[in-house]
Order: structure tokens, then sequence, then C-alpha cells
């Protein structure tokens, strides 16, 4: 089963794809399909000709058809008391009814298959009612369900939908900023494809998914090299494989860690070279990261032209993307330097407009600093600029904005400096960062069995003292096997007891030892990041100085500038 197209923005359109599940065990869905006569059925139909005039049905769009079709397929499939069959008919139930009506009939797909032996039942039904809730928003539930299906695919030893499940998994986390987690999902993805098939040309399309999702996650992670080193495999499979519309997607996110690596220059020639291939929503962020080149070389009317393209574009798409905010502060202050308060006052309510979409579409994950803080912010502004408009007074108001934003960022990098400065005294006398709360036992998560909590946390402690998370290598599900459990508990436990997500967990760990070992040993003041890196089971110098800085609120480089100092 191939998973669906690969989408920048982390969305996957899982209905329709994890549908194929369906029809695992029998050839339908042929691309002939369309064309099957429906016209003629009775509760003498065979259920493979149900099924086969239900895929033509919808696929042609005739639904007073298909449901017509489905309510004989069920009556059929109740009075055979045939489980499965009654789980098919609900399916396409659920593909035409409004969401809520989809939810209830997930349910019922789940409650009528939930004993049987059937390898894709009821982790579909789970997997539908997840797909839905992702599509309403609600990521959280959605996640649950997601965990449910990928559960029962362990259970059934399903690998398929192990690996179709853990890339829906994945979005979730990339959605709620958990790039880490969605890096190891997408790694063991992969892991599972090459047990499968280390054919890339049978197995083409679920390769190439997975090669630029885990490009496109690495760079959210700014892990470029590692970024690279997937993109490239996704260019060297479409060359081979000959497949030039894929072969341009890789070549564009290329461009982009071309452009977080400061080669400017190869990241505009490639975007040139594609950019009238597109159009939408899809042309408008090239179109972001022309303009943020242009700006870098100081031509800031090729900039503004850019970010004006990208104004146009969102206001006839209204499909604003994450870095539509930067385009719009951009604007706005190009537009009060040129006295054009009007434009000034437009863009600001334009920001303020796209901005609660993008709120909106990530209600679970947005930051509360933007309803808090950012958005009265330009309200205030747009205040501002509209008296500009009555009063002429721009040059006062832009000077008195300019002192404002001065005061602040002294302000904020004094308080800063001086956290820093404390947070170093505290490393340097060896004090802990931060007080370790009591967890008992009686504090437990339900869903976990009492003995096996107590055994994974048992074997927790013995895993921290051995110092096995060194390893740079070790993921939770290698983890969870050693332990003897699966990845579900292990999360919940870590989740519950450590306060923190695996990834989080074991780099903690790692800086815990790092801070002893570096306080202790000076020979290893020797080392660059990228050694101390390898030393400490990191994969680069960059993630490690990440990690430091995240656990302490020190940069590693003041830390061993003191210690080679004392």
């Amino acid at each position: 089963m191939k998973y669906c197209s690969k989408i920048i923005r982390y969305k996957y359109y899982i209905l329709l794809c994890m549908g194929l599940i369906l029809f695992n065990s029998s050839p339908l869905l042929a691309q002939n399909s369309t064309k099957q006569d429906t016209s003629r059925f009775s509760i003498h139909t065979s259920f493979s000709e149900f099924h086969e005039l239900e895929a033509a049905a919808l696929a042609d769009s005739r639904i007073e058809k298909l449901e017509k079709i489905i309510k004989l397929h069920l009556r059929k499939a109740k009075l055979e008391n045939d489980p499965i069959e009654i789980a098919r008919a609900f399916y396409y139930i659920i593909l035409i009814e409004e969401p809520e009506q989809g939810l209830v009939y997930s349910d019922s797909m789940i409650r009528v298959t939930e004993n049987s032996l059937h390898p894709n039942y009821p982790t579909l039904g789970y997997t539908l009612k997840a797909n839905i809730l992702y599509e309403q928003g609600k990521f959280q539930l959605a996640l649950d369900n997601f965990l449910k299906a990928y559960n029962l695919a362990i259970k059934k030893d399903n690998m398929e939908d192990q690996r179709e499940i853990s890339l829906a998994i994945a979005a979730i986390r990339n959605i709620n900023g958990q790039h880490d987690a969605a890096a190891d999902l997408y790694t063991r993805s992969l892991k599972l494809l090459k047990e499968k098939s280390s054919s890339n040309k049978e197995y083409y399309e679920d390769y190439s998914t997975l090669f630029y999702n885990l490009s496109l996650t690495h760079l959210r992670l700014s892990q470029l090299d590692s970024a690279k080193y997937y993109v490239w495999k996704g260019i060297d499979l479409a060359r081979l494989n000959n497949q030039k519309e894929d072969l341009k997607d890789f070549v564009l996110v290329d461009a982009q860690i071309n452009f977080y690596k400061k080669d400017y220059k190869s990241s505009r020639d490639t975007l040139l070279k594609y950019i009238d291939d597109f159009e939408g929503t899809s042309k408008a962020i090239k179109l972001y990261y022309l303009g943020k080149i242009e700006k870098f070389y100081g031509n800031d009317d090729a900039a503004v032209d850019y970010f004006e393209n990208i104004d146009s574009i969102v206001s006839a798409t209204q499909d604003p993307f994450d870095e539509v905010k930067d385009v719009y502060h951009q604007l706005i202050i190009n537009s009060a330097l040129k006295d054009k308060e009007k434009e000034q006052v437009e863009y600001i309510e334009k920001l303020i407009y796209y901005d609660s979409i993008l709120s909106m579409e990530h209600e679970n994950v947005s930051n509360k600093a933007v309803v808090a803080y950012d958005i009265p912010d330009l309200k205030r502004q747009k205040i501002k600029a509209e008296n500009q408009l009555k009063t002429k007074s721009l040059y006062v108001v832009l000077i008195g904005i300019l002192a404002g934003i001065a005061i602040t960022t002294g302000l904020y990098f004094y308080i800063r400096s001086r956290k820093m400065k404390a947070r170093l005294k505290l490393l340097m006398e060896g004090s802990p960062l931060e007080e370790e709360k009591t967890k008992t036992i009686t504090e437990h998560p339900s869903s976990v069995p009492e003995e096996i909590r107590k055994d994974i946390l048992e074997k927790l402690a013995e895993f921290e003292r051995s110092e096995q998370f060194m390893s740079k290598d070790l993921d939770m599900y290698s983890l969870a096997q050693q332990i003897g459990t699966n990845t579900t508990y292990l999360s919940i436990v870590i989740n519950h007891y450590k306060k923190m997500n695996y990834p989080t967990y074991v780099k903690d760990l790692k800086i815990k030892t790092a801070i002893s070992q570096l306080s202790e040993n000076p020979d290893l003041l020797k080392y660059n990041y990228q050694g101390l890196a390898e030393i400490f089971g990191f994969k680069t110098g960059e993630s490690f100085s990440k990690a430091f800085y995240n656990k302490t609120g020190v940069y590693p480089s003041k830390f061993l500038e003191e210690l080679k100092a004392r």
C-alpha cells in the first residue's frame, strides 16, 4: 500500500489512503473500476462485486447510487452475520458522511471487528477515526487512536500497517513541534521498509516519501547535514527511476537546505529555474526564499516585489503558510519607511487575519504567546498607523517605536545575560539545575498495568546507571526491546514519571554525564564540539550544543571557557 503524496506542511490525507487496507487480500479497486456497471445489483450480488460497485460509484462521484449499493451491501452482510463485510460497508459510509457521523461509524466498525482475527481489523477502524479527528484539528485524540491502531498492527504482526500508521503519527509529531520524535518514527519506518524489501524500484513511492519527509524533518531540526543526506538519497532514487516530477521536488528541498547553509547563489539559481512550474501556495513558498535571498544581497526593492507577489497569491487562495507572517512584517516595515500609511494599515490587518487562521489550524499546538502578546501588539500597531493617517506624524511615531524596540531589546539581553551567569555559577559549583520532583509508584497512568510500570521503572534505573544511553543509535524501539516492553508503555511511563518525552529524556542523561565528566576530567577540555559530541553520544557538534543549552540555559562554550580558566 502506497502512502499519500509528499506535502511540505506535513498534512496527510489519510482517510482515502488508509482505505486501501480494506483490499489487501483481494484484487479490487482496479484501474478500470470506474467503468464498472453500477446499474444492476441485488441481495444476491456477491461481496466482491459489491466492493467493485462501491469503488466505481465513489470514483465517479455518484453518491446517491453509492448510498443504495452500501445499503444493500450492509443488509446482506448483516443477514449473513459477516462482521468484516459489515465493516467494509461502514467504510464507504464513513467516506460520504459528515465527520461527526463518520466518528460514529468508525466506532461501530471497531465494535463489530474487535474480536476479529483479520490482519487489518479493527486496526482500520481506529485509523479512520484518528484521521477524522486529525482533520478536525484534534491532534491529541487523533494520536491516541493512531497509537491504538499501531499497537494492534504490532499484535497482528502486520508490518505494512505499522509502517503506514507510523507515518501518520510522525505527521502529528511534526505538527506538535516534536521533530525529534518524528525523525525517529520516519527512521524506524525506513528500517521496516528495508526489512521488507531492499528494492527501491519495487517500493519506489514508499522510499521516496520517507526520504522526502526525513529531509524536511531534519531541516526543521536545523540538522542540515542529515537533511542533505536524505534529500540526495531521494535525488538519486528519482533519477534512477526516471521520476522527473519527484526529482524536481527533491531539488527544491535541496534549494531550501542550501538557503539555510547560506549558499544563497545555488539556492537562488535552483528556485529561479523552477519557479514558473508552480502556482498558488507552492509558488508563494518559493517566492519567500527568493525574497529573503534578495534581502541578504541588499536588494530591498526586489525583495519587496517578491513579498508583494506573495501577498497577491495568499489573498487569492486564502491559504496562508507559516512564513507568511514574516512576509507581512517585512511589508509593514517597508510601507512605514516609505510613508505609505494606508498600505501599512492594510498589511497589519492581513497579518492579524492570517495569523488567526494559522492559529486555528494549529489550535492544539499554537504558542500561547501568539494570542497573549503578538496579536494584541499588532492591533496596537494598527491603531498607531491609523492615527498617523490623520495626523501625518509618522516620523515621530516611528522614532518612538524604534526607541521602544531598542529599550525592550536591551532589557531582554540584560536579563538573559544575568540568568545565564547565574546558571553558569550553579554549574561550576556542581549544584543541580532544577529540583527533582519525587515520583512515587502510586502516581501512575492507569493505562499501564502496575507490575509492568514497576518493572519498566526498575529497568530504567538500571539503564541510567549503566550509561547505555551514551549510544548514538539507541532509539525508543531498541530500548523497549531491551527492557522487555513495547514503545507505547515505555513512552507513557517516561512521559509520566520523567516529565518529558523519550528524546529529551535521553539527551538530558547525556548532558548530565557530560557536565560531570567535563568538570572532573581536564583532558576532555581539549576536544572541539564534534569530538565532545562523539564522546557523549551525539551525532553532531551542533546537536550536542543545542541539547546542552536546552538543558542548562548556558552555551557549552561558556562552560568550557570557565572550566579552562579555573
